[in-house]
């Protein structure tokens, strides 16, 4: 028979016993409340798996999707990590391939590693980053396809801090291949967008600031800044301002995009050429101001072609 003083021997067990339980109901409810969160969201799985007790929460879901109002998602597995008490931020494991689907156009997204790193609140995301290691990306579109690889993409995304409406995108990449008109050497663009581009598609009025470009293609290096808007008629309207280094590579860049003529080359050099001389910049380092309106490019005064479509 246990004596009351023997009792007390057991009462530190006891209390970790009790603390044990307690820390994995609250666990559990971290997990519970993660999955409720995400079904707020629309986001739907065909399985999930919960690991990690007591130092983590690790959710492995299968066959995860999401749709919105024009945007469809979909990717085959993703690894959901939290810490039981931080669950407003979250370490994201991909699997290949990533799809989507719009209204304008199909793509699909494979590669060897992906990671993510989310934090939101009660409004919704408040930062993101993304990390693709050796992308290959198919898009399919109702007049063409293009296939593009690299070798590692960043992206960074987070909720305008003077503007809820507005989201900052920051996007750095290394070579990316595949396309003619899109092969380059190393990006960099820094853009902010209406927040509705995060659940669904861009729509006519929607402005875009770009705050900073630079793209180098070989021998190619150019940047610049500007503000578009996205026409009723389905153009891009709006200005860029571009300071290019090797004017020669650069119509060869527009003409392969289809957006000058080589007939046009002399005269563009030419207004190029005299825009460098009164400007003070060297002759292998231009202004360019390439405008868009009225469903037309514009180097200058210059009609240089149609303006770029955004649907």
């Amino acid at each position: 028979m246990l004596t009351r003083s023997r009792i007390w021997l057991f009462t530190p067990f006891v209390s970790l016993f009790a603390l044990g339980v307690g820390f994995f109901f609250l666990w559990s409810y971290a997990g519970d409340e993660i999955e409720a969160r995400l079904g707020e969201e629309n986001i739907t799985w065909k399985n999930v798996v919960r690991a990690g007790f007591p130092a983590r929460m690790t959710m492995d879901f299968t066959e995860m999707s999401w749709q919105g109002e024009k945007l469809n998602w979909w990717v085959p597995a993703l690894r959901f990590t939290v810490m039981p008490f931080e669950t407003d931020h979250a370490v994201v494991d991909f699997s290949s391939p990533h799809r989507l689907a719009t209204n304008f156009a199909k793509l699909r997204l494979e590669h060897d590693g992906n990671l993510a790193s989310l934090v939101m609140d009660t409004k919704g995301l408040v930062r993101a980053s993304f990390t693709f290691t050796k992308p290959h990306m198919r898009i399919t579109t109702k007049k063409e396809t293009l296939l593009l690889s690299g070798d590692e993409v960043a992206l960074h995304v987070r909720r305008a801090r003077d503007n809820a409406a507005r989201t900052d995108i920051a996007l750095r990449t290394g070579r990316i291949e595949g396309d003619a008109r899109l092969g380059i050497s190393r990006g960099e663009l820094d853009i902010d967008t209406p927040q509705s581009w995060l659940t669904g598609t861009p729509a006519a009025g929607d402005l875009v600031g770009i705050d900073k470009f630079i793209i180098t293609r070989d021998a190619l290096t150019f940047r610049g800044s500007g503000r578009l808007k996205l026409a009723a008629n389905g153009f891009v309207n709006g200005r860029l301002d571009m300071d290019v280094v090797n004017l020669g590579a650069l119509f060869e860049l527009l003409e392969d995009a289809g957006l000058t003529r080589k007939r046009d080359r002399d005269r563009l050099m030419l207004l190029a050429q005299l825009s460098s001389a009164f400007s003070g910049k060297s002759r292998d380092r231009f202004q360019v101001p390439l405008r868009f309106r009225e469903s037309r490019s514009f180097i200058g005064p210059l009609d240089v072609g149609p303006a770029p479509r955004w649907r």
